[in-house]
């Protein structure tokens, strides 16, 4: 089974949420309700109608509608788990996979292993950022160039990244050794 990016330590699923928002298609009710279901699952708190309902102020009638709006979008399935209700908020993830970027769990590996310790949630958000608009290897390649400067600078690691994309240099440029 192909493991699950947004089960990553270093993944902020409700930043995702938020900044993926406008793909999604949830009304601000929806959306309250799966960042509010995402942090109680987090936190191992105990889910339940009367419980959503209460924490958003909402009649139970209503936090039906809401979970069965996002449970036909895909977005949350509700099970009956280890003599409990457990409720999932993976499909939120899954339905825009294929829209979404896939995190190379390697590259940042590669960052953490050189930076000597675990990369902030800041560093790993400016990451993907990079991962959209460069080649992974590319950015190994800047990486690379930065530790040989002993310059363990996530902006100067961009500066480079910038240089190379201006002079229009890509892969195959930097392995033949042009710089």
């Amino acid at each position: 089974m192909e493991k699950q990016w947004w089960k990553e330590r270093f993944i902020d699923r409700r930043s995702w949420i938020l900044d993926h928002l406008q793909e999604l298609t949830m009304n601000s009710e929806e959306a309250l309700t799966i960042l509010l279901i995402d942090f109680m699952n987090e936190h191992d708190m105990n889910i339940s109608h009367g419980v959503l309902a209460e924490k958003l102020k909402k009649d139970l009638e209503d936090i039906d509608n809401i979970l069965s709006g996002l449970s036909a979008k895909g977005y949350l399935q509700i099970r009956y788990h280890e003599k409990k209700i457990a409720f999932s908020i993976d499909g939120i993830f899954t339905s825009l996979q294929e829209k979404t970027m896939h995190f190379d769990e390697s590259l940042f590996d590669v960052f953490e292993m050189e930076f000597g310790r675990p990369l902030s949630q800041m560093e790993l958000q400016r990451m993907s950022d990079w991962i959209e608009n460069y080649d992974q290897k590319l950015i190994q390649y800047a990486l690379r160039e930065a530790i040989m400067f002993d310059k363990k600078s996530f902006d100067y690691i961009e500066r480079i990244l910038i240089e190379w994309k201006n002079r229009g240099l890509q892969v195959q440029d930097i392995e033949d050794g042009k710089r």
